[in-house]
């Protein structure tokens, strides 16, 4: 953990921040891609438990007693980090991993404003059409877009357009959608590039984006 910013001492008396539930991201030495479990329960200065990763067998041999990892999850819109070890693998009754209890933690808030290139699927309705986009960046307050500007029936849009952004987030089942406001538009060739600025965001929208930003922040 020494290369990680802003460790913080736990504090003895209130512990750690975690919800029984939460999606956390293990990042396990000796394999090269993070695997995501749930966390169940603890013991106060004792151990955690998560369950059984998800790609279980692509690194089962490296969840031996002893082996490190670092953990990571969102909680209250803070980033949350800390460095542990492997103590045992249960069978029974539950498939789980028990871990080290954590000595310190790294806390960070999570970039809402931060530039994430991305690549995400999208789908505008605007001017009582309706056409695809790529959502090419987002954050929090916003996103910026792409679309091919040869959509009959409609003008281009044109800052302070109002219109609803549907995105299909990785790992989500459905698209979601969102209102938001044009406050930039540039052309490139036959394409138009947007920035919009999300208005009310729904928590339907807002907790898939959280994660979606949280599974891509560079915790470096």
């Amino acid at each position: 953990m020494e290369e990680l910013e802003g460790i913080l001492e736990l504090n003895k008396s209130e512990g750690i921040y975690i919800d029984i539930g939460t999606r956390v991201y293990l990042e396990i030495d000796g394999v090269n891609f993070s695997v995501t479990s749930i966390f169940v329960g603890l013991l106060r200065d004792e151990f955690m438990i998560v369950t059984l990763p998800k790609r279980y067998k692509s690194v089962k041999n490296k969840l031996f007693p002893g082996n490190k990892m670092v953990v990571k999850y969102l909680f209250d819109g803070s980033v949350f980090a800390f460095q542990t070890s492997v103590m045992e693998i249960i069978t029974t009754p539950i498939r789980a991993i028990a871990i080290e209890y954590p000595k310190v933690v790294q806390k960070r808030e999570l970039r809402v404003v931060k530039r994430n290139q991305v690549v995400i699927p999208s789908r505008i309705e605007a001017k009582n059409t309706e056409f695809s986009a790529v959502v090419n960046d987002i954050s929090k307050k916003g996103c910026r877009f792409t679309y091919i500007d040869n959509v009959s029936n409609m003008t281009s849009l044109r800052e302070g357009d109002i219109m609803r952004i549907y995105c299909q987030f990785p790992g989500v089942a459905d698209e979601i959608g969102a209102m938001a406001c044009a406050r930039n538009v540039t052309r490139e060739k036959n394409q138009l590039v947007v920035g919009a600025e999300f208005q009310d965001i729904p928590k339907s929208f807002l907790n898939p984006l959280m994660h979606f930003l949280f599974s891509i922040e560079d915790f470096s």
